[in-house]
């Protein structure tokens, strides 16, 4: 399943609707960024129990045809495990986001089908880089890097049961057909807020060594008060040299974010240049941007 305009009309009609649902959970009568709780991160290891899936989905891209769960078999599994029966009940009445609660990571997004056709046809060379897929939902971007060569590759998104009951079978799924192949990629995968995902790795990532040649990345800032989270974690886990790839819509409307204030942010931080490397004006306007350190950056 993939992003259509009709979806993306609907959720920016009901994106109140939404804030309140996740309001709900609260009985502070601060705004909405105030009384979120963000979930906290946490690295999450695959279960044999994710091997068992009983039917695959197939996503064309270039040569490589990856394997995915279909969205309705994942809302099927999520939707019997005690706790995770909002995002199925949400899912259902076409509510992709639950501001703190749910992020929308089980559909393939219309931004990460340009990203991954953009890779391709530039033919962005991965071999023996280490990636991390941010954002990642159902994976296919950090999973096409693997296809590329990618030594390893890094998955996180905001809910831990989207990785458990999509992503980890995914790259189980596309990791079998890659050894067959003689390509051997390791992969970890990470849940939660971004800012406790920056603390969680910071340790690990002092090294610049250990640092992501590549941060891909789609449909990432649509939430405003996410915007400075997302480039603590830019700064953070990005290797000096590296590149990050972020494919969004220019305008998000009924949520408030768009592109061109996350430009005005990075451009205000000043450690990174930027360029768009990809536009798109039919239909809803799409771009992609290429981020880099700047000259002047501490990190470089």
């Amino acid at each position: 399943m993939y992003f259509s305009f009709r979806h993306w009309t609907l959720e920016c009609a009901q994106w109140n609707a939404q804030e309140k649902l996740a309001s709900q959970t609260t009985d502070s009568k601060d705004s909405c960024t105030e009384t979120l709780q963000w979930l906290p991160a946490n690295e999450i290891l695959p279960s044999s129990e994710q091997n068992l899936q009983l039917s695959v989905c197939i996503y064309p891209c270039g040569k490589y045809k990856l394997k995915h769960v279909p969205f309705e078999e994942a809302i099927k599994h999520l939707s019997g495990i005690n706790g995770e029966e909002f995002i199925a009940e949400a899912e259902a009445l076409h509510l992709d986001l639950l501001p703190g609660k749910y992020e929308g990571g089980l559909k393939i997004w219309e931004c990460t089908r340009d990203l991954a056709d953009f890779l391709m046809r530039e033919g962005i060379d991965f071999t023996g880089k280490q990636i991390l897929d941010l954002g990642c939902g159902t994976g296919l971007l950090g999973i096409l890097a693997m296809y590329l060569g990618a030594k390893s590759v890094h998955f996180q998104d905001y809910n831990g049961s989207v990785i458990r009951a999509v992503t980890i079978p995914n790259v189980k799924m596309n990791t079998s057909e890659l050894q067959k192949d003689g390509t051997v990629s390791s992969s970890r995968f990470f849940a939660g807020d971004w800012k406790d995902f920056a603390d969680l790795m910071s340790a690990e990532l002092s090294e610049n060594k250990n640092r992501y040649d590549f941060i891909l990345t789609s449909e990432t800032i649509y939430n405003p008060n996410n915007q400075r989270k997302l480039l603590a974690i830019f700064k953070e886990c990005l290797k000096p040299g590296g590149v990050i790839y972020l494919a969004v819509k220019v305008h998000y409307f009924g949520v408030g974010g768009g592109i061109r204030q996350f430009q005005n942010l990075l451009a205000n931080d000043s450690s990174f240049q930027t360029n768009v490397c990809w536009t798109c004006s039919q239909g809803i306007q799409r771009e992609i941007l290429k981020i880099r350190f700047s000259h002047t950056s501490p990190c470089d």
